[in-house]
């Protein structure tokens, strides 16, 4: 299966809340992304969405 990405608002919307908190679960490391330059967007993979809901509703 290919790897998904997803954008920020895209994760945000899968997760249920505001895009600024998905960003700040990317800083502090709660959320797997890669940033694609110093002042570029973050880009998140499906499975990291996935991976950070199941761990959440345990």
């Amino acid at each position: 299966m290919p790897t998904v990405l997803l954008s920020v608002k895209q994760a945000a919307e899968r997760l249920n809340e505001h895009p600024d908190t998905t960003r700040a679960r990317l800083r502090a490391g709660e959320l797997k992304g890669t940033r694609f330059s110093k002042r570029g967007a973050w880009k998140v993979t499906e499975a990291a969405v996935e991976h950070l809901i199941k761990r959440s509703t345990k």
